[in-house]
């Protein structure tokens, strides 16, 4: 576990994650429940600036304010089988490159001041209320926002998951014969562009979640990931 919180007394230049999410990474099972891996594909990232939030509720949330390189880069779920609650997504790695992270930052927005985190354990995150988390560059938010607003014009009357997202998500349905087995994560290309959008199960549903920069040995970004509280959680909980 890391345990490198600041006193509160000194000015943070930075605030770690309780978790060394190699744990769950590097191993097939953890505190004794079996870890799946689902790879839902690329993210094209032309702008190097990540929005991660709910895509449902708040698609128009700023991005962090650490950009990355351009690229396309693969983002995987790691899926806990719990003893009590089923399947749960516990993390959502969007991955860089293959070196390992020694340590886990927190990923902030502009304004957002780490100093006034005072207690372990407080973060900045995102606020879920649709059950769902997501990661696209910002220039994919600023189409999706058009697509969204297209369709309430066209369905003024309508709900964007029930008559839109609800069948992209069955897609990814393991069982696609099962009625009961509604998909639990999109990797949707935006109409008229090349961009594309993610959204996925957010562990246990509803709630605020982190995103923490990966940073490897010689201070690389390696990857961003979004906890969701599944495993691994603080000592204090």
């Amino acid at each position: 576990m890391f345990n490198l919180f600041k006193k509160k007394s000194q000015k943070k230049s930075e605030v770690l994650s309780h978790a060394d999410y190699n744990q769950i990474f590097d191993n097939d099972t953890i505190e004794g429940m079996p870890i799946s891996v689902i790879d839902i594909g690329i993210l094209k990232v032309p702008t190097g600036k990540i929005v991660v939030c709910d895509p449902l509720v708040t698609p128009d949330m700023k991005p962090l304010s650490q950009e990355v390189k351009t690229g396309e880069y693969p983002i995987k779920i790691y899926e806990v089988k719990t003893e009590n609650s089923g399947d749960r997504y516990a993390i959502a790695k969007l991955e860089f490159n293959q070196q390992k992270a020694i340590k886990w930052v927190l990923a902030v927005r502009n304004g957002e001041d780490i100093n006034e985190l005072t207690d372990e354990g407080d973060f900045f995150g995102f606020p879920v209320d649709a059950g769902l988390g997501g990661f696209f560059d910002i220039q994919a938010g600023v189409e999706y926002l058009k697509f969204q607003d297209d369709f309430i014009k066209s369905n003024p009357n309508g709900n964007i998951y029930d008559d839109f997202f609800a069948m992209e998500f069955k897609k990814s349905a393991k069982d696609q014969n099962d009625t009961n087995d509604y998909g639990n994560w999109v990797n949707f290309k935006l109409p008229n562009s090349d961009l594309n959008i993610t959204m996925f199960q957010s562990g246990y549903g509803d709630g605020m979640y982190p995103a923490f920069w990966g940073i490897d040995k010689n201070g690389e970004i390696t990857s961003l990931v979004i906890d969701f509280f599944v495993v691994l959680l603080p000592e204090d909980d």
